[in-house]
C-alpha cells in the first residue's frame, strides 16, 4: 500500500474538512427540531402550562370559562386556542445558539399581554437535559459519518 493511501490517511484527510460548527448545525436535523417544539408544546404548555423557568404562565378566569367552555376555570394557560401559535413555532440553528420563535398573529397578540415573557418559547431545565442527550448522539453520528464516510 502506498504512503497516504491507507484508511487512516483517508480519515486524516476527512478530519481536515471537518468543521465543528457545521457538525453542530447538522446535528439539529428536522426530527430534532420537531422534538424541541414538541417538548415546548406538549410537555411545557399543554401538560403543565409553564415557561422555561418552570413557572406557571397563568390561569383561566371564571369569566373566560363562561366565554369559552374549553377553558376550565382555574386551569393553566395552554396558549393553544386556535392552534395558530403552535403551528407557527419554529427552530433556527446558528453556529453559537438556537432560536425558538413563532410568527403568528395570535403570537403577536400574546406579546401584548401582561403575562407574556420571552421565556414562554424556551426550554425548561429538564428539556434542556433531553436536548443535550439528543445533540450529543447526533453530534457523534455526524462526526463518525464525516470521518468514516458512511
Amino acid at each position: 500500500m502506498a504512503i497516504g493511501q491507507s484508511k487512516l490517511h483517508e480519515m486524516m484527510r476527512r478530519r481536515l474538512l471537518l468543521s465543528e460548527s457545521l457538525v453542530w448545525v447538522n446535528a439539529f436535523d428536522s426530527n430534532l427540531k420537531l422534538k424541541i417544539l414538541e417538548w415546548i408544546r406538549d410537555d411545557q404548555l399543554t401538560q403543565r402550562g409553564v415557561d422555561s423557568d418552570g413557572d406557571i404562565i397563568g390561569f383561566y378566569s371564571l369569566t373566560t370559562s363562561f366565554i369559552n367552555p374549553r377553558k376550565s376555570f382555574n386551569t393553566h394557560f395552554t396558549l393553544n386556542d386556535t392552534g395558530d401559535f403552535y403551528r407557527s413555532m419554529f427552530v433556527k440553528v446558528f453556529i453559537d445558539r438556537i432560536l425558538i420563535d413563532a410568527n403568528s398573529n395570535s403570537f403577536s397578540e400574546m406579546t401584548q399581554q401582561e403575562w407574556f415573557t420571552d421565556k414562554i418559547l424556551g426550554l425548561t431545565d429538564g428539556n434542556i437535559e433531553l436536548l443535550r442527550i439528543e445533540v450529543k448522539e447526533s453530534y457523534i453520528k455526524a462526526i463518525r459519518k464525516a470521518l468514516l464516510g458512511n
